[in-house]
């Protein structure tokens, strides 16, 4: 079996040539091993892991001597995933013009945005949901129309403070999905950076989603995607279902090319602004730096070292680098403000529900709830005093 990242130089080259209208070269002649089925199943997983499908689909053409059956897989994925964005559009829109109607701001972020802002084929941004920020006052007339509306809330994963997935069965073929914010992000620490009231002050209209839609600005759209690709490179991203650390997926570096060349003068002053005040530059300088090495451009060079000149703040740095759930609790508890973030985010650590203490401590299924937390109680008062006394 191939080492992956051979798969990956193989894939970045391919998606180079194809950008820049060339042709893409299956290693044949002397590179037997390519000419196995073995070998177009593996880099079919990276293409995968990579979302780049729809984008080779719409290259297939230029995709000199891949193998057959490589070819008709990424085609069936393409379609499949058309389908996908031809319903999720429907469904998701269809909300927001209720949400609209209901006098209801929204702001779609994330892949949803960059999909129908940037993208020729919005299809080709492969996503498995819609980022939707409204604001806190909002939130409990917003939860009403998702569920009059079919929609229904999701048993989320125990420690999401500021968001909530809900889930919409779709003529019995897709379950659609939307992550509903009410701050950008659901880490206090980043919210300092990624402002709700920013979002709103500066979202642009996204009228190819929906007449009545709009999405986020381009500018705080790369902070918030370098951030997230950081976190992921640390935390881990499921594909094929295993969690990978260290990977960059060559979607978001297309992302980034994409957003980039569309920022008009005011929006590129607004990015390098956002970075350098909010203490993220070197980060974001960094995730560009490694999107120009997968997509083979020098055309950021100068951004670049604009903002690798900023100081990245220590509390960010702490948290992008710890896989420490409890020294991420810990920084978030110490940057929330008001008292209000602290208290909750108190209440969901000590206090989670049942099901989520079950599925910690399969074995005590039969306690009581109340000692199940208790139990918790315990053990994260047992981690912090172990983090005392080595510190």
């Amino acid at each position: 079996m191939v080492d992956t990242s051979v798969i990956d130089t193989f894939l970045a080259e391919s998606l180079r040539s194809i950008r820049n209208e060339g042709f893409a070269q299956w290693p044949i002649g002397s590179e037997a091993d390519w000419q196995t089925s073995d070998r177009a199943k593996e880099v079919w997983t990276q293409i995968d892991f990579h979302g780049i499908a729809v984008l080779l689909f719409n290259s297939a053409s230029r995709l000199e001597n891949w193998p057959d059956n490589l070819i008709e897989r990424i085609a069936e994925e393409a379609r499949l995933i058309a389908l996908w964005e031809t319903t999720h559009r429907k469904c998701v829109g269809d909300l927001i013009f209720q949400l609209h109607d209901a006098q209801i701001d929204t702001v779609l972020m994330k892949g949803t945005s960059i999909a129908y802002s940037i993208y020729d084929d919005p299809s080709a941004r492969r996503r498995g949901d819609s980022d939707l920020l409204v604001n806190p006052t909002d939130l409990h007339r917003t939860r009403m129309i998702l569920a009059n509306n079919g929609w229904y809330k999701r048993d989320d994963p125990h420690g999401l403070s500021f968001q909530e997935t809900w889930l919409h069965n779709m003529a019995e073929f897709f379950i659609h999905s939307i992550d509903l914010h009410w701050e950008p992000s659901d880490r206090p620490v980043l919210q300092q950076v990624l402002r709700r009231v920013d979002y709103f002050a500066n979202r642009q209209p996204l009228e190819r989603f929906a007449k009545v839609a709009f999405g986020a600005d381009l500018a705080l759209t790369v902070v918030h995607a370098a951030i997230n690709q950081n976190w992921h490179s640390t935390h881990g991203y499921y594909s094929q279902d295993k969690r990978l650390t260290g990977s960059r997926r060559f979607i978001w570096s297309v992302d980034f090319d994409l957003l980039l060349r569309n920022l008009n003068s005011a929006a590129h002053a607004r990015l390098t602004d956002i970075c350098l005040k909010g203490g993220v530059g070197p980060l974001v300088a960094s995730t560009l730096r490694g999107a120009s090495e997968d997509l083979g451009t020098s055309d950021w060079n100068v951004l670049i070292e604009q903002l690798d000149a900023g100081v990245l703040d220590a509390d960010i740095k702490r948290y992008l680098e710890t896989r420490d759930n409890l020294a991420e609790f810990l920084l978030d508890l110490r940057t929330a403000n008001p008292w209000s973030f602290k208290l909750r985010l108190l209440k969901h650590r000590g206090f989670p529900p049942r099901t989520h203490l079950i599925e910690k401590y399969p074995t005590a299924k039969g306690w009581p709830t109340i000692l199940l937390q208790g139990r918790l109680l315990i053990a994260t008062a047992g981690r912090l005093l172990r983090r005392v006394v080595s510190s």
